[in-house]
């Protein structure tokens, strides 16, 4: 009996089995036979020609552009259906520079198959590659991405019932290759050009979530976060959310605000940050970025509307210099335009642009100081004025610039139009003084530009100055005024200064010259007449220097001193006359001293009457003026027992100009400084 129920149970079992795979054969071929009734109800009721006219209706409708399918279109129903098409082409804008704005290789477009078989295309997901976009405006405004509804498109929508009306496009993904997207703004210039290598554009209940990798010249890019539904871009009725980030090698830019669409097509709002940490992430932009010290970073309330980008708040740190205010760039014609505020607590331009090295590897502050031209024939950054208006207003409480004295209370204004390059109303204090200083540079067709200066300086401190300029600490105490109202014209200093007309005075009192100082003087005009002004045997006595005026009347760079340059001590003038030439760079003067007050010595015991001081202006020379008598060792001796003073004595001792100081002539020799008002007059 058991034999024989272990025996059926075994012959029971093959039927089974036998079932279970007819029934799976069964379902897959009616899975099959479905699926190819789908199929052919889609070839059927959808040939490849009805559908891609369908689809161009339907693009038609929505954008007002023309739209092919050149390359052909097929179907597939596995893995899920889905419409392939090639060469697809979208029409650009009327008046574009070509008649395609988008051509894209391949799509791939899967459709909803319950929409289809209701007469209706609803788009679930779209796959391309090989896209070559143009993105441009006319120069007036327009853009090309603004899209028209067609009228017959628009009275259909409102005339049909709901079910009947066309179906919005639903995009649940995208995903692109081969993405290449230019730029032009107006006909006449150049298309800026990115590659999106990968693009995957996700639904989710926010809108899409992105996930970009791009190339903008060598450097790559990946941007990612969150946009708005793409049906927002074509109903044109509210503004496109985006909450984006981009990272590169060093480099992190975000971006959260609103895209206009609609009639609003071109308006962007957005708080935009930006952090740095290389410049090689720059080099796209051009050289001079990729020279941008580092690290940087800016952050700004953008808006961007009728070619207008205006960014308010701003705020820019670049080395560790900041800069807070506002800017708006206006692109519209004929040029562009900068209007910017901008102030900072404190800006060292040392660390912006760190003192470059000459050739032979010496800073360019030391090597300044080596024989060779004063003025060099360099050419200067005003020889054209920018490609854009400038209107801007600066500010800072601490300037630090190369070799000169901290700069405190800074402002000034910096304009430009086609022809003219203003920094107006410049005002800070230094040195203990107050500066005020205007320049413009003018362009004219076929000239060489023209430089208007002026400069007004009040009591600066001399020790202060000597040691910024590296005198070496020549002096102690003393205040300086200078003033210059100069034209030049030329292209490199040495043309600027063999040009300049007009007027340098400079006036200085109450410095005490240290007595080591003497014996390391430099070879220049006044140190040389300090010099003058040493008793001799004498050099670790500190000289009190009353005053020093330098008067130089300019005219095409050349300078003819009539006794307009003197110093004083207590006891001795010197005054200088002769010609300083700016165009060869040489000079001639003839420095003749004087006893303010008599030492009891008899004329004839001068030693010498002139001093000269001539050559090159890098690299003067001190000799017996031509005027001078070396007289004999009995006064050699006379001169030496009266502490060198006798040597300084001219001829004229105890003349009827005994008693006028030398700094008053040469001071009276220079016109009289311009009121504001003429100041105002002379700038316009």
């Amino acid at each position: 009996m058991t034999r024989r129920l272990f025996s059926d149970h075994r012959t029971d079992a093959a039927p089974t089995r036998r079932r279970w795979w007819r029934i799976v054969a069964i379902a897959l071929a009616g899975i099959v036979l479905l699926l190819g009734v789908i199929y052919a109800a889609i070839v059927i009721a959808f040939p490849p020609e009805r559908l891609a006219l369908l689809l161009a209706k339907k693009v038609k409708a929505a954008t007002g552009r023309e739209f092919r399918i050149d390359g052909g279109l097929s179907i597939r129903v596995l893995p899920t259906i889905a419409i392939e098409a090639r060469e697809i082409a979208l029409g650009n804008a009327a008046w574009g520079s070509r008649a395609e704005m988008v051509t894209v290789r391949r799509a791939a477009i899967r459709v909803s198959p319950r929409a289809l078989l209701e007469g209706e295309l609803d788009i679930l997901r779209v796959e391309v590659e090989g896209v070559d976009a143009l993105l441009e405006s006319d120069g007036a405004g327009r853009h090309n991405w603004e899209f028209t509804r067609t009228a017959s498109a628009d009275a259909a929508t409102k005339a049909a019932p709901r079910d009947a009306r066309t179906t919005d496009v639903a995009l649940k993904r995208v995903v692109a290759s081969d993405v290449r997207v230019a730029y032009r703004e107006g006909s006449e210039s150049p298309a800026q050009t990115l590659t999106i290598e990968t693009l995957d554009l996700r639904s989710n209940d926010s809108g899409n979530e992105v996930d970009v990798a791009l190339v903008v010249g060598k450097q790559r890019w990946k941007v990612d976060g969150q946009v708005g539904p793409g049906a927002i871009l074509f109903a044109g009725q509210e503004d496109w959310p985006f909450d984006v980030r981009l990272s590169g090698d060093g480099a992190k830019v975000s971006a959260k605000g609103a895209l206009g669409t609609g009639e609003r097509t071109g308006r962007v709002v957005a708080d935009v940050s930006s952090d740095f940490a290389t410049a090689a992430v720059l080099a796209a932009l051009g050289d001079d970025a990729a020279r941008l010290p580092m690290p940087a970073s800016l952050s700004a309330r953008v808006q961007y509307a009728g070619r207008a980008l205006r960014a308010d708040p701003l705020h820019v740190s670049i080395a560790g210099q900041t800069v807070d205010g506002r800017l708006t760039l206006n692109t519209a014609p004929p040029r562009p335009r900068i209007d910017a505020t901008l102030t900072s607590a404190s800006i060292d331009v040392t660390k912006l642009a760190p003192a470059s090295t000459s050739a032979s590897g010496v800073p360019e502050s030391a090597a300044g100081h080596a024989r060779g031209p004063r003025f060099a024939d360099t050419p200067l950054p005003f020889a054209t004025v920018p490609g854009v208006d400038l209107d801007i207003d600066f500010r800072t409480e601490s300037l630090r610039l190369p070799h000169v004295p901290p700069l405190s209370s800074v402002r000034g204004r910096l304009t430009s139009t086609p022809d003219r390059l203003a920094l107006d109303n410049v005002e800070f204090a230094v040195a203990g003084g107050r500066v005020r200083s205007r320049s413009t540079v003018v362009l004219a067709a076929g000239a060489p530009p023209r430089v208007d200066l002026f400069l007004d300086a009040k009591s600066l401190s001399v020790e202060a100055l000597d040691v910024a300029l590296g005198g070496g600490g020549h002096f102690r105490g003393g205040r300086v005024n200078l003033f210059a109202n100069l034209v030049l014209a030329g292209t490199t200093p040495r043309q600027l200064v063999a040009s300049a007309s007009g007027n340098v005075l400079m006036a200085a009192s109450d410095a005490t010259l240290a007595g080591s100082a003497g014996s390391a003087l430099d070879r220049n005009i006044l140190m040389s007449m300090l010099g003058l002004l040493i008793p001799k045997g004498s050099a670790d006595r500190a000289l009190a220097v009353q005053c020093v005026v330098v008067h130089l009347p300019l005219r095409r760079g050349i300078a003819t001193v009539d006794r307009s340059i003197a110093a004083e001590t207590r006891e001795v003038a010197v005054v200088a006359s002769g010609t300083i030439d700016l165009v060869d760079q040489t000079l001639r003067l003839e420095l003749r001293p004087s006893v303010k007050k008599g030492l009891g010595l008899n004329p004839a015991n001068l030693a010498t009457d002139f001093m000269e001081i001539s050559g090159p202006l890098q690299n003067p020379q001190m000799g017996v003026g031509a005027k001078g008598a070396v007289r004999g060792a009995t006064k050699v001796g006379v001169g030496v027992a009266t502490g060198g003073l006798s040597f300084l004595v001219p001829s004229v001792v105890g003349g009827a100009n005994k008693d006028v100081s030398a700094c008053a002539q040469a001071a009276a020799r220079a016109p009289a400084q311009p009121t504001p008002h003429d100041r105002s007059k002379a700038g316009e």
